[in-house]
């Protein structure tokens, strides 16, 4: 059975974006999942037995994210420093610098928990889907929208050095399942796997950097799934009915 193209993504938040002053705003809902995910990860550092220091270490890291998070939302990147990060955090220079040893080192963490949530709920809505074509375009389509919606996740990947290492590490091995699948099936042709992957990641992070200024708007993600349906071998006619479908919305908590 099919399952999920995780390639990139993020929480299905609803944002609203400034980009002349490279603002984001969080909905209420946003800040609840955030906060919810929180209290999660303390509950279960109290069912792992760990020392009072270690404690303390993932409390204080788990502030530093939270803090850069919630900064960089509402102020930009480029606007947050360090500083006003611990200020935030309620921690020292010392203690910032003991868990990450850039600002960019913090959006790390913060864009895989996105691509782990996404994850989640692409797999749960893609479960029981059994046409592979399907289940690619419905996929990648997802991932670019939840970029498209996140501006931070967007500029982590436009300001990355390496964006299709960090795509590949997103992905894990769920995208080669998805395309084995429908070469299994008869549904995609065989390709070589070797060349596949990197063109097909080198292809999408080539999109997302290029439309970075002017947005991934929803003609730019249609045509990313009707290309990568027609390199799998699907039809011209189905490649473009299946890339236009409505999306169907993902699941929620």
């Amino acid at each position: 059975m099919p399952t999920h193209l995780d390639f990139f993504a993020m929480n299905d938040d609803i944002i609203k974006y400034d980009a002349s002053h490279n603002k984001t705003e969080l909905t209420d809902l946003s800040c609840r999942e955030r906060n919810k995910e929180t209290t999660m990860d303390l509950i279960e550092m109290e069912r792992t037995p760990v020392s009072r220091v270690e404690r303390k270490r993932l409390q204080a890291r788990a502030r530093i994210l939270e803090a850069a998070e919630e900064l960089m939302r509402a102020r930009g990147f480029d606007a947050v420093k360090i500083q006003d990060i611990t200020d935030v955090a309620d921690v020292g220079h010392g203690t910032f610098y003991t868990h990450f040893k850039t600002k960019m080192d913090v959006l790390v963490p913060i864009v895989r928990t996105k691509a782990r949530q996404l994850t989640e709920r692409l797999d749960e809505l893609t479960r029981d889907m059994e046409d592979s074509a399907d289940v690619v375009s419905i996929s990648v389509r997802h991932m670019l929208t939840a970029i498209a919606k996140d501006p931070l996740w967007a500029w982590f990947l436009y300001k990355s050095d390496l964006p299709m290492d960090q795509i590949r590490e997103a992905s894990g091995e769920s995208a080669k399942r998805d395309i084995q699948n429908g070469i299994e099936t008869g549904r995609f042709i065989e390709h070589d796997e070797i060349t596949l992957e990197p063109f097909l990641l080198g292809a999408l992070a080539g999109v997302i950097r290029d439309k970075f200024e002017t947005g991934l708007d929803q003609p730019v993600i249609e045509n990313c799934a009707y290309i990568l349906l027609l390199i799998l071998g699907v039809e011209k006619e189905e490649a473009r009915k299946l890339s236009c479908t409505p999306l169907p919305p993902l699941p929620t908590d």
